[in-house]
């Protein structure tokens, strides 16, 4: 099989798949199909995320990375992309944000930095699907909700949430589920300080 080849029947896993799945798809084994992505990689006809993980072409939304850089675990849109994404706030995030059941990660693509936030099992939740692609995108309540969980981790990266513009619609009454999980003392301040001042 050519290179040409297998790039079209790849297409089937568009727009982000494992080596595995495209060794099933091509019906070789996981080494040769390592060997035929790489050729594809250098000739930028599919691009080379993380170890087992592709994208089909560099036109893939980098909205889609973070299920499959957190796979075998799963992970949604939140923090500043899923504020930015609702209209909450104006400033375009240069990271993809993401909450993730697995570890806390960031990965730099060629399609964009991911930045993977690990959160309490009992909050993973709060998030819809859009689009063709099922992106997995938090509510706006719940992003606001993961940014201010995550305001006193050592990263910093959430302490600079300031002009906020919330829809009329915005539901403080969800917030309400999700504290009964927080056992963290800061953090739990945190959220019960920002409800006290809206």
């Amino acid at each position: 099989m050519n290179l040409l080849e297998a790039y079209q029947k790849l297409h089937v896993l568009a727009p982000t798949f494992l080596t595995k799945e495209a060794a099933l798809v091509l019906n070789i084994t996981q080494n040769h199909a390592t060997i035929i992505l790489s050729r594809l990689a250098k000739h930028h006809t599919v691009i080379h995320l993380a170890r087992g993980r592709w994208a089909y072409s560099k036109e893939v939304d980098p909205l889609l990375l973070p299920n499959i850089l957190a796979y075998p675990m799963m992970a949604y849109i939140s923090l500043y992309s899923a504020l930015y994404f609702h209209g909450i706030i104006e400033q375009i995030p240069d990271t993809v944000f993401a909450i993730t059941n697995g570890k806390t990660k960031v990965f730099t693509t060629p399609l964009g930095k991911i930045s993977l936030h690990s959160i309490n099992a009992f909050l993973f939740t709060g998030y819809a699907i859009h689009g063709k692609n099922s992106l997995l995108m938090a509510t706006p309540e719940k992003a606001l909700f993961d940014t201010l969980y995550l305001t006193p981790a050592k990263s910093n990266l959430f302490k600079r949430l300031t002009e906020i513009e919330l829809p009329d619609d915005f539901q403080f009454t969800a917030f309400e589920a999700w504290l009964k999980y927080v056992k963290n003392k800061s953090r739990r301040a945190v959220i019960e300080n920002f409800l006290r001042t809206v």
